[in-house]
């Protein structure tokens, strides 16, 4: 018990130190990724035939971000649409194809992240003692197993939306746009993560900045409480094979989670609140699981 006050007080400490102009421009990396978010989202909603601005792309992303973190899948797309729905004018249907081209988009630059990943991981793995490698082993056929758990769960939502994305194609110009803009978001991730390391004097290759991005991608695939735990050990767990001391990366961790889901979680309930309210709310749980096709007089009424 005293072991772990003491390190509960060495990363208090840690955080008091931080260097504000890091973690300041962490804060604001994370604050301009929120609008290549909506500028990316809103290229393929005019694509589709929807209407929607940066901003109302924007604002219910934020707030897609905030539900995402408090109740499980899919509940964070499910309120995103509605509150675009709320201020721009698009059906359920170009809404939710949208969004399924959205998160196509980042493939490629997920990719390129996990080739540089490899390399760092490999460095790693060859100096663990033979307990951390299959412990490492084990986290990982854990993670895959969730992840297909979770793909066969939804399998026939997936097989309904795979038809909807052969209905609704959007052009060569349009998908590449997309990309463009995923790839500036991963690139935003990448950059907060370094100025977060940066704050507290830890200078990582990019090759461990980049499975750290992984990692807590693969966090966010796990379920958690209120969608905290497994992204938060993810980031831990990778700090601390890379050599950088407990409470260092425990500081590391907090701060990179009070921006990327502190902050988005109470304005993005904000958004919620102001845009959506009550009747919103209402909406989700009566379409939420299902992302409901459109109605002859639900489009009519868009």
């Amino acid at each position: 018990m005293h072991a772990i006050w003491t390190i509960a007080a060495t990363t208090a400490h840690r955080l008091s130190a931080a260097r504000p102009v890091y973690a300041a421009a962490a804060l604001a990396l994370y604050i301009v990724s929120l609008f290549i978010a909506g500028a990316r989202w809103r290229g393929f909603l005019r694509a589709l035939g929807a209407d929607a601005t940066v901003r109302q792309a924007t604002l219910a992303t934020l707030g897609g971000i905030a539900a995402g973190n408090l109740a499980p899948p899919p509940g964070g797309e499910a309120c995103r649409i509605a509150l675009l729905r709320a201020r721009g004018r698009a059906t359920w249907t170009q809404a939710t194809v949208a969004a399924i081209w959205d998160r196509v988009s980042e493939v490629p630059p997920i990719l390129v992240l996990v080739a540089m990943s490899i390399g760092a991981i490999t460095s790693v793995a060859v100096r663990w003692p033979q307990p951390a490698i299959l412990a490492g082993l084990a986290m990982a056929l854990a993670i895959a197993a969730v992840g297909w758990w979770r793909i066969r769960r939804a399998g026939s939502f997936w097989s309904e939306w795979r038809a909807r994305l052969s209905q609704y194609r959007v052009g060569g110009p349009v998908f590449i746009a997309g990309v463009v803009y995923s790839s500036l978001l991963w690139l935003q991730d990448f950059l907060r993560l370094t100025c977060v390391t940066l704050a507290f004097g830890v200078v990582l290759s990019p090759a461990r900045i980049a499975t750290l991005s992984i990692l807590a991608m693969l966090g966010g695939v796990v379920p958690g409480v209120a969608g905290l735990g497994p992204v938060e050990g993810g980031l831990i767990a990778g700090l601390l094979a890379f050599g950088v001391d407990v409470p260092t990366a425990a500081a590391v961790t907090a701060l990179e989670r009070a921006i990327s889901y502190g902050f988005s979680t109470l304005t993005g309930a904000l958004v919620i609140g102001v845009i959506g309210g009550k009747p919103l709310w209402t909406s989700l749980r009566s379409r939420r699981g299902r992302y409901a096709p459109d109605s002859d007089a639900d489009a009519a009424r868009s």
